[in-house]
């Protein structure tokens, strides 16, 4: 029987081991020395991270993109440099995007082969797509999908995308209470802390002088979000 480690293992970076967020990979990609100048994030909710792509840059072009009917949409004020769509075709030329950003977003659409297939078709060759998505996380504002690390795999390289790394976010036994316990805003911090069991796996680590890598896969077996950084081949 094949193991994620197996399945997965080419993924997995060997760097470092830290709990990570979707922010991990913009500020990766807008400190380089080929930072984008226009980026897109699929489902922009709020817009809020216009601003967080402008800190590293006041001059990029930030575009937002999602649909009319979504809580954050229906809450949103501002409306300026955001699109709504259908949910599915995005509204952008082909190969005219550099870098797409989607925290959270996935596991709440409906279709993501198609979702995700349209990010193929936009990027343009050598472009990103980054962000984040749920694995073992309660349901949530009408979320419909939780990704396997293998399953996630297959979706993007079932639309022609390469997965170039994956990184374990906060762990799933931690959400999994915070939702039990009614979402306490306590419970919160735990998204840019390490969280209780990814604390306990770093102690194994140590104890048993295990490497970054095996320690990142660890975490990814058991993380309730994990952050993906993909890329659509030259």
């Amino acid at each position: 029987m094949a193991s994620q480690w197996d399945l997965i293992g080419d993924l997995i970076p060997d760097d470092h081991a830290r709990q990570v967020q979707s922010t991990y990979y913009v500020e990766q990609v807008m400190t380089s020395e080929q930072k984008p100048s226009l980026v897109v994030d699929l489902g922009c909710g709020l817009g809020r991270t216009a601003r967080l792509f402008r800190r590293f840059d006041p001059s990029v072009k930030w575009l937002g993109i999602d649909i009319s009917d979504s809580p954050e949409s229906l809450a949103r004020e501002a409306t300026e440099g955001i699109v709504l769509y259908d949910g599915e075709h995005l509204p952008l030329a082909d190969n005219s995007i550099p870098l797409i950003y989607c925290h959270q977003v996935l596991e709440h659409v409906r279709r993501p082969w198609i979702t995700l297939a349209e990010v193929e078709r936009v990027l343009q060759p050598g472009g990103l797509f980054i962000g984040s998505t749920s694995q073992f996380e309660p349901y949530h504002s009408y979320s419909v999908w939780g990704y396997t690390l293998f399953g996630f795999r297959l979706l993007i390289e079932g639309v022609n995308l390469q997965v170039e790394e994956l990184r374990p976010g906060i762990d799933g036994v931690t959400l999994i209470n915070r939702a039990y316990n009614g979402r306490r805003p306590e419970d919160s911090k735990w998204f840019g802390e390490e969280s209780p069991v990814n604390q306990e796996i770093d102690k194994w680590g140590k104890s048993t002088r295990r490497g970054a890598k095996l320690v990142n896969n660890r975490k990814l077996e058991f993380c309730g979000q994990f952050a993906f950084k993909v890329r659509k081949p030259l």
